[in-house]
């Protein structure tokens, strides 16, 4: 399952600093949230028996585009679900484990270290780029508060 994220809108004449501020609070959630669980997905690629039962199932967030202010074109984002994979879990013949079945095979989680490595890479290169677009705005408000006195 592929990690969906929709486009946000764009700075606009009309929109606000405010506007600008909380699209890039959307973006910084919402990377946060795909740093959270990729690592979640790192942290049990070994994991053969959870709670529910069965081996860990790898999550993936789904994303939508969602207005963030007063202006239809202050478009941010938000995470409308968190899904589990229905990938197959791998089986691997390991009879010594404890949680081999019958014939000696574990189910582990289906979790591609290097996919889960290059989405947290991502989403780190993203929060930064929401992150200066915050100091921007901010810097741009204290500049025009500068220029009224």
């Amino acid at each position: 399952m592929d990690l969906v994220i929709e486009s946000c809108g764009g700075l606009e004449a009309g929109m606000s600093v405010f506007d600008t501020l909380r699209i890039a609070g959307s973006g910084l959630t919402a990377q946060r949230l795909r740093m959270d669980i990729a690592a979640s997905n790192l942290a049990n690629a070994q994991t053969t028996r959870t709670g529910a039962g069965g081996p860990y199932r790898p999550e993936r967030a789904v994303f939508l585009a969602t207005r963030m202010g007063s202006d239809a074109t202050a478009l941010g984002v938000r995470a409308t679900a968190i899904v589990a994979s229905d990938d197959s879990p791998v089986r691997v013949f390991d009879p010594s484990h404890p949680d081999a079945d019958a014939a000696g095979y574990v189910s582990y989680p289906d979790v591609n270290v290097a996919t889960e490595l290059a989405d947290m890479m991502g989403a780190a290169r993203s929060y930064q780029v929401s992150a200066t677009v915050a100091t921007a705005a901010k810097q741009s408000a204290l500049d025009a508060l500068e220029i009224g006195r």
